[in-house]
């Protein structure tokens, strides 16, 4: 696979009736079918008789098959290592497999039925600070069930891998020329010269790799309580450290309190998962990498696929916000508050 094919192949269209047909078909499931955004997979909410829910998912063509059943087992896995965990649940085809392919427009697509998982989407939910504990340790149990999981599909060549934030230098020629493309750009460079050579030496296992704001849900009543981590196409084998790190770069400004998010989730989850000291000096870069990430990315393809640009560039503005706190006067700030937040008592 040529890196990057996944962001730059369209998934053929499907029409909800299409997708309606095939799972009823390949899983004997009936219900409304509703069409859900993706950056380039093609998704259905499934709304069934008696209340369940699912998310019908037809994964890109370009992705490779190991790479799918790769994700798929890892759900699997986590069920089986710990029940209790809010994760989607891998519903079986009628010929009791985990997953099939169908033919779409001549394109072979892996197709998956998933259980679909209640609550407020993080982003609607207010960064309280035991919502943000509840992330953390939730994050961490996730972790620990991942930690012995192991599939050839895991190593991958993924653009949204933080131990690839050098490559992204390649794509900051979309931002438009300014203080804030030259901030990116210094980071980049800072990176890779002091912070991706000791990356070899950390902690490596399967991690989910995107917990961002879209990709959990909460307690709709409270929001106080995670209820659901859905979408594990990024999971990949890597650092360890680099999965608190990509979940913290959504909320580095906010909390009642400087970093105040970022301390309560980094704490709760090194109560559960503790971090070694390499890991937790390195996290604040780590939290930065993954911005230069979100920025380089995003305007990228925002200038390759300008219908979807609203979509694509829904984290551009957090992102800058949190890179210029993370790189100028208020560093040593948050280096100093996350290095006291993974202090044991």
């Amino acid at each position: 696979m040529i890196p990057g094919d996944v962001l730059t192949t369209a998934a053929p269209p499907i029409s909800p009736d299409e997708a309606g047909a095939m799972m009823r078909r390949c899983f004997g499931v009936t219900g409304s079918v509703r069409s859900l955004s993706s950056e380039r997979d093609r998704n259905f909410h499934i709304a069934a008789a008696g209340g369940q829910g699912y998310v019908l998912k037809f994964t890109n063509p370009a992705e490779p098959q190991p790479v799918t059943s790769f994700q798929t087992g890892a759900m699997q896995h986590v069920t089986a290592r710990d029940p209790s965990l809010p994760v989607p649940r891998v519903v079986p085809t009628l010929d009791g497999e985990a997953q099939t392919t169908v033919q779409v427009d001549g394109q072979t697509m892996v197709l998956r039925l998933l259980t679909y998982l209640e609550g407020t989407p993080l982003h609607a939910a207010p960064a309280s600070p035991g919502l943000m504990r509840s992330l953390g340790a939730t994050l961490a149990r996730l972790d620990l069930a991942l930690a012995d999981y192991a599939h050839p599909g895991s190593e991958r060549d993924l653009l949204w891998d933080i131990t690839r934030t050098a490559s992204v230098a390649d794509r900051l020629h979309y931002l438009p020329d300014g203080p804030r493309r030259r901030m990116v750009e210094r980071f980049v460079d800072r990176f890779t010269g002091q912070v991706a050579p000791r990356l070899p030496a950390l902690r490596h296992q399967v991690i989910h790799n995107d917990l961002n704001p879209h990709n959990a849900v909460v307690d709709p009543v409270g929001h106080e309580t995670v209820t659901g981590i859905i979408d594990f196409g990024d999971a990949l084998k890597a650092p360890l450290v680099n999965d608190l790190a990509t979940a913290l770069a959504y909320h580095v400004t906010s909390g009642e309190t400087p970093f105040g998010s970022l301390v309560e989730m980094t704490r709760a989850y090194n109560a559960v998962l503790p971090l070694t000291p390499e890991e937790v000096e390195l996290l604040p870069d780590l939290v930065a990498a993954r911005l230069a990430l979100t920025i380089g990315i995003t305007s990228w393809r925002a200038a390759e696929y300008p219908a979807n640009a609203p979509y694509i560039l829904r984290n551009s503005e957090r992102a800058f916000a949190g890179l210029e706190k993370l790189t100028g006067d208020e560093a040593a700030t948050a280096h100093r508050l996350l290095h006291l937040a993974c202090q044991r008592v």
